[in-house]
């Protein structure tokens, strides 16, 4: 169906239960920061480690998966997701905010592997053409992540004696069952071959090739912009700006389910228009969401700069995976993965934790302004790519 094979579909599957506790961690973090932080400025740290761990574990995730295959990696992931969820849970319920960040930190790196399912994805596609709609379908599946996630975190945050103890320690069930289902997944073939070959390639290849250079670059504004301002916005709307935290949670569902809803026609739409479009249109999507942010406070204002900014993040984010697998070898595939999201996390990583420090500091309109910057760069930059390729 649709071009994809098994593999495709049963990491559509997955992952919404692999992405739960990414959206659940987004919601409460915060908030749990702020309790047990010995400053509000800290509030945001977990995120932030989050995505540290995200960045540690970029490389070993594709570098281990060039050795013995994915399946393995992968059961191994969720296993300590959930290992490191419950110790979330202890460390809320104990006070113990390192010990906490410790356990974020290692979810974290099991989401740098859950990262590497687009990737999967695209490997089951019948043919190279489908990869960006492998991507767009397997994307799908974290608009359930995205409900899962936010409705586990409000159902369990008084179960325990502490709020959002229970959210953390109900989450940990979410990665065993995408354990269960993982059991089902095939290796591909291809990674023998990337085994083989995979020393010969050098790293300062990848600056001599402007569409790698591209693809990276779209993927790490799209994903750094948008931790920059969500991160930001659940203090900013409950903390700052005083909106019920069933506004604030409403708008990060809206948020997290723009981020991939649109993925329905995304694969559809680098098909017919090519991948550099569609990362131009995601740009665009960003420069809305600024003027939207710049434009009030109001949650009506939050919800179409969030909205719009889920949308850039898609066209960015998927039009980046597709043309950088459209632009390496099998043998140069896990290199150039490992890469490409280690320098997507190393910025996502230090976009959200700079972001409680502004927000506390110089107020929400700051966020808007720093966001703007690499938007225009990269507007800039891929124009003048455009521009020589017309000509040449």
């Amino acid at each position: 169906m649709f071009g994809l094979g098994r593999n495709s579909w049963l990491l559509v599957m997955v992952q919404p239960f692999a992405m739960a506790i990414s959206s659940a961690i987004v919601l409460s973090s915060g908030f749990v920061g702020k309790a047990l932080a010995p400053s509000p400025q800290w509030a945001t740290l977990p995120i932030s480690l989050m995505v540290v761990g995200l960045t540690i574990g970029a490389i070993p995730a594709a570098l281990l998966m060039q050795r013995f295959g994915r399946k393995p990696i992968f059961l191994a992931a969720m296993l300590v997701s959930s290992l490191c969820s419950l110790l979330a849970a202890w460390a809320i319920n104990q006070s113990q905010f390192a010990l906490f960040l410790l356990a974020i930190t290692g979810i974290g790196s099991t989401l740098a592997v859950v990262q590497q399912f687009r990737f999967a994805a695209i490997e089951g596609a019948s043919h190279p053409s489908l990869g960006g709609r492998a991507v767009s379908i397997l994307m799908l599946g974290s608009v359930a992540a995205a409900v899962i996630g936010t409705e586990t975190t409000t159902f369990g945050r008084q179960l325990l004696a502490v709020d959002y103890a229970g959210s953390y320690a109900l989450l940990s069930l979410s990665t065993l069952f995408a354990f269960v289902l993982l059991l089902f997944f095939k290796n591909h073939p291809e990674t023998a071959a990337a085994r083989q070959g995979a020393s010969h390639f050098p790293i300062s290849a990848i600056f001599k090739r402007p569409t790698l250079l591209i693809a990276i670059a779209a993927a790490s504004v799209g994903y750094s912009v948008m931790a920059f301002v969500m991160t930001a916005t659940p203090l900013a709307m409950h903390e700052i700006h005083l909106h019920s935290l069933a506004s604030t949670k409403g708008v990060i569902q809206s948020h997290i389910m723009a981020m991939y809803l649109p993925s329905l026609i995304t694969g559809e739409l680098i098909r017919r228009f090519g991948s550099l479009k569609i990362i131009y249109a995601g740009l665009l999507a960003f420069l809305l969401s600024t003027a939207v942010g710049f434009a009030g406070a109001d949650v009506l204002h939050y919800w179409w700069a969030l909205v719009l900014l889920g949308l850039g993040w898609n066209f960015l984010f998927i039009g980046g995976t597709t043309l950088l697998a459209q632009n390496y070898r099998p043998e140069e595939k896990f290199k150039i993965q490992a890469i490409n999201d280690f320098a997507i996390f190393i910025l996502q990583a230090t976009a959200s934790f700079a972001a409680g420090a502004i927000l506390f500091a110089q107020g929400w309109t700051a966020i808007i302004i720093i966001a703007l910057i690499p938007t225009v760069l990269l507007i800039l930059a891929l124009s003048a790519y455009l521009l020589r390729a017309r000509l040449a």
